[in-house]
């Protein structure tokens, strides 16, 4: 499937043209999770071990896709536990810079994931902490990127 996403991009787009692009699918009744990662910025998987966060990357995939007119794109899969967290994100939210052009950056994001994900918050008000913690960050400074945020919980 992302292989054909790749050739109707590369199709449609002029020569220096691409998108970096993730898709995932669950399924509720194995757990499993697929997924191919198309040269995004890889989602963490946060999982809870021994009091504290052990997190991996869903970095299995490809290159971004229209760039090339055909490339052969594997598929990841990780089984999901209850309390995994799955937290997906563009490089608005990891690049958000304040007015002193400092970026927010992947570290403070695992942070306040980390800070605000031992309460088991519902995934909804994660979202809504991680994208507070990234506004406070940047103050007023006007933002040049799209901020996008996905955030996933296993529930029991």
């Amino acid at each position: 499937m992302i292989a054909n996403i790749n050739h109707l991009v590369y199709e449609a787009s002029s020569a220096s043209r691409y998108a970096t692009f993730f898709y995932g699918q669950y399924n509720p009744v194995t757990h499993q999770f697929d997924y191919v990662n198309a040269g995004h910025n890889p989602p963490m998987l946060l999982r809870p071990c021994n009091e504290k966060w052990e997190i991996s990357r869903l970095d299995v995939g490809g290159t971004v896709v229209g760039l090339l007119e055909s490339f052969p794109y594997q598929q990841g899969q990780v089984t999901l536990a209850p309390n995994d967290v799955l937290v997906a994100f563009t490089d608005g939210i990891s690049e958000a810079m304040n007015s002193n052009e400092e970026e927010w950056g992947e570290k403070n994001l695992i942070a306040t994931i980390e800070c605000n994900s031992n309460s088991k918050l519902p995934a909804a008000e994660l979202l809504q902490r991680i994208l507070q913690a990234a506004d406070a960050f940047v103050a007023e400074a006007q933002q040049h990127d799209d901020m996008t945020l996905v955030v996933l919980r296993v529930v029991e």
